[in-house]
Parts: structure tokens; C-alpha cells; sequence
């Protein structure tokens, strides 16, 4: 069925919060199924929907680098998420968050809800000044693939100015904010996203009893993203209290330097100051070195950590369109497909198996940042007993004034490490304490799912 040229309307098409849609598609992204939200939203029929190609929605303010990126993803075997403009049957517009994700049977499935933070705001904007790059290219004769990385450039500098390393790492956090927000939504509302229960279901009670089991499959999975969630807050801190270590280290260096040149002035009766000297310079550059090495291990455990979340949020995300599904064709028995909710089933255990992975592959990497603490530790212990040394040797100078100055200003540097140090023991013992809880929560959402009939259990480690 070919669908007539569709005109754009300036008029927002409203759903609800709560309210979840879904789509699958062919490896070519033709539409092959969805749920009732989706046609109802959209403004057509299943009869117009199925067989189309999925951009018979797209809304043309979209910028084609959005979907490149998109289509990038999916093709590599990684999810998407992000924000999308869709464009209605009657030409009225909606914005929907997207997570979308590769599917067995070579298809793919996106699930969709509403954005309801500030930051879109910010994405309709990029949008704009991308699909402006792109339609600037194609108008002085450029190709689709020049236009495509025009618009691509523009995002890039947009997220560098966000301090984003990558879309990837944007999505994830756009990803979490949109979820707390909805929920925070939701629960001043007094709505949810799904019942607790199937009711009506007395014929039916094995769908009943899979529902029940599914809800709470859910409750271990909210309870690991909650679990979860200070992982972003932690990152932060890590990479913060490294960066001000490293500072404190560059002073170090600089300090002893100046001290053996100080010292240097004062002949034979400073030989001990510049002996301390030399070992403080070899020290810093232990805690300067060390704390580039913790900085890598850092960023191995901040990249893991993103995963993690990511893989946990999208799981999530997964189970409770599943349940949202299950209930909504409980209510419309006709709507039923059997296979759309084991396409479902199975990209949630495919996010419970990359959730598991990501976080054994964390654990993996935790005793390498830790042994890097230990280094540092020992490096600014080294320090803290030249410092010592040193204010004594300049203590026998009769006019080191100067010399002695130069220690105490050591002295309070190192108070400054210590305190870092501390800070940074103590997001590290955090996250220690978080990476080792989620595996044996992850294996209770395993064991949750395979009593749902979700699928076989997983071997989990210790």
C-alpha cells in the first residue's frame, strides 16, 4: 500500500507517559510489526504500517546524520538511543526517546516513549543547526554522504562542548535522565506504566501466573538500576580526584626543583637539603607517573561503569515493554503475537547477559585501579617523610629561611594529596562494594527470568 505525500503541521500529536510503543523491523527497515500505542499514536492502521519502510513516519526536521549514526549502530551489532521527531499520518509531529536494538531472526526492535527533560530542548536545537549543515551541502551540489557528515561534524562539536567523549556516552546519560524523570513523572502522578496485575484473567490463568512472575522479574531489575545508578556520580568523582592529584604531582616536581636550586646557594652546608631534594623530585615523579597509570585504570573502570548502566537502563526498558505489551493485549486478546513478545523476551535477555558481561569484565579491571591506589599511596608517603627530613636539614642552615619556607609550603601540598587520596579510596571502595553486589543481583534477575519462562539459566560466576 503506497501512502500518499504527507504535509508537516506545526501541531504536537499528545500521548501519555506511561504509555510505551514498540516496532520491529526487517535488516531493511521494513515495518513487520508493533503494538497498539504505536499505530494509534502515529495515526495509522496496522494495514497501512506493516510492509512499509519505517521512515514513512520520519519527520522531515530530522537531520539524515541522526539516522546514519542510527543505522551505524544497529549494523554494528551495538544499541541506539537517542531522540527522534516523528511525523503523524494527519502531519501533526511527536518526539519520542528511542531504543533501539538488534534482534534475532534478522530483524530489528525500537522501542519508543516520551522525552520529558530539558535536554531535548537542547537536541531540537543541534537538529536544526545540523539539518541546516546538511541542506547548506546539498545545496551547492554536494552528495548525501557529504551532507550526512556535515551534519555529523556539527554533533561532534556540540557533544565536545557537553564534555561528551562520544554519542554513545551522551545517549547513555540522556538515556538514564529521561528514565528518572519519567519515573519521578509518574510517581507525582499516582500512574504506572503497567498493572500489578492481569485482571479479568480467570480462563487464563497461565498468562496470569507469567504476568505475575514477569512483575517481579521487574522488581529485581528496577532494584539493580537504582543500584546502579551512582555509578555516573562516582565516575565523576574518580576522574576529579585523579585530575587533582595529578596537579598536586606536577607541583611536587616543580617544588623540588626549586628547592635544590634554593639549596644550591648555600655551598657545602646544604648538601643534606639538595640530598632530600633529589629524593623528593623522584618521588613526585612516582605519584606524576602514577596517577597517569590510575588515570587509564580509571577510565577502563568509568567505561565499564557506562556500559553497565547503559546495558541495565535498556534491559529495563525492554521488560517493562514487555509487560506494558502483555497487558495491553490481555485487554485485546485479538492483538495478541505471540512472536512480537518473544522478540521482546529475548532482547531482554540479551541485555541480562550484556549487563552480566560488562559488569565480570568490571571486576576484572577493579584490582589493577586498585593496586594503582597502593602506588600512589606509598609515593605520598615517601614525600610526606622528605618533607620531614628536609625541614630538619634546613633547620641547620643559619639563613635558611627561605629553604625552610619551601618545606612548610611541601607540608601543605601534602596535606592537599592526602586529602585527594582519600577522596579517591573512598569512591573506589564505593564502586568495590557496588561491582561486587550487582553479580549476585543479576543472577537473581537470571533465576526471576526463568521462572517467567523468559529463557535457560545463565552460568553465573561468583
Amino acid at each position: 500500500m503506497k501512502i500518499r505525500a504527507i504535509t508537516a503541521l506545526e501541531t504536537a500529536r499528545e500521548f501519555k507517559s506511561n504509555e510505551m510503543f514498540f516496532s520491529t523491523t526487517d535488516l531493511k527497515g521494513i515495518i513487520l510489526s508493533g503494538n497498539e500505542v504505536f499505530t494509534r499514536v502515529s495515526g495509522f492502521s496496522k494495514e497501512e504500517l506493516y510492509g512499509q519502510p519505517h521512515n514513512v513516519i520520519r519527520h522531515p526536521d530530522m537531520p539524515r546524520a541522526a539516522f546514519a549514526l542510527l543505522w551505524t549502530n544497529l549494523k554494528a551489532g551495538r544499541p541506539f538511543a537517542g531522540y527522534v521527531k516523528n511525523m503523524a499520518k494527519d502531519g501533526s509531529y511527536y518526539w519520542v526517546f528511542v531504543v533501539a536494538v538488534r534482534a534475532s531472526g534478522d530483524r530489528y526492535l525500537s522501542i519508543r516513549f516520551k522525552p520529558s527533560t530539558p535536554m531535548l530542548g537542547q537536541v531540537e536545537a543541534l537538529y536544526r543547526r545540523m539539518l541546516s549543515a546538511e541542506n547548506e551541502v546539498l545545496a551547492n551540489g554536494g552528495k548525501e554522504a557529504e551532507a550526512t557528515a556535515a551534519g555529523q561534524q556539527v554533533a561532534g562539536t556540540a557533544l565536545q562542548q557537553l564534555n561528551f567523549a562520544n554519542y554513545d556516552l551522551f545517549s547513555h546519560s540522556a538515556l538514564n535522565l529521561e528514565i528518572k524523570v519519567r519515573d519521578a513523572q509518574m510517581q507525582s502522578e499516582g500512574i504506572r506504566l503497567f498493572p500489578i496485575e492481569l485482571i479479568g484473567q480467570k480462563d487464563r490463568k497461565s498468562l496470569a501466573a507469567i504476568y505475575a512472575l514477569g512483575v517481579r522479574t521487574y522488581e529485581q531489575v528496577d532494584g539493580l538500576y537504582h543500584q546502579l545508578d551512582g555509578f555516573v556520580d562516582f565516575n565523576r568523582s574518580l576522574q576529579g580526584s585523579s585530575s587533582a592529584v595529578l596537579n598536586t604531582a606536577e607541583d611536587f616536581r616543580l617544588h623540588a626543583l626549586n628547592v635544590n636550586i634554593t639549596a644550591q646557594q648555600f655551598g657545602a652546608v646544604s648538601v643534606g637539603v639538595g640530598v632530600v631534594a633529589r629524593f623528593l623530585s623522584e618521588y613526585s615523579r612516582q605519584l606524576s607517573d602514577g596517577t597517569v597509570e590510575l588515570r587509564e585504570r580509571i577510565g577502563e573502570i568509568v567505561r565499564g561503569a557506562e556500559t553497565i548502566s547503559a546495558f541495565v537502563a535498556i534491559g529495563r526498558l525492554q521488560l517493562e515493554m514487555l509487560l506494558f505489551f502483555q497487558a495491553e493485549a490481555a485487554s485485546q486478546p485479538d492483538a495478541a503475537d505471540t512472536r512480537q513478545l518473544r522478540t521482546l523476551e529475548e532482547c531482554f535477555l540479551a541485555s541480562t547477559t550484556q549487563m552480566f558481561e560488562a559488569m565480570t569484565e568490571l571486576r576484572n579491571n577493579l584490582p589493577r585501579l586498585l593496586d594503582s591506589r597502593k602506588t600512589l599511596t606509598r609515593a605520598a608517603l615517601s614525600i610526606e617523610i622528605a618533607q620531614v627530613n628536609g625541614l630538619t636539614e634546613a633547620a641547620r642552615i643559619p639563613e635558611g629561611d627561605t629553604l625552610r619556607s619551601m618545606f612548610v609550603e611541601f607540608r601543605a601540598k601534602i596535606g592537599t594529596t592526602r586529602t585527594d587520596l582519600e577522596a579517591l579510596s573512598e569512591v573506589m571502595d564505593k564502586i568495590s562494594v557496588v561491582s561486587g553486589n550487582s553479580p549476585r543481583q543479576i543472577a537473581a534477575i537470571n533465576a526471576a527470568s526463568q521462572r517467567a519462562g523468559y529463557h535457560e539459566p545463565l552460568q553465573m560466576c561468583s
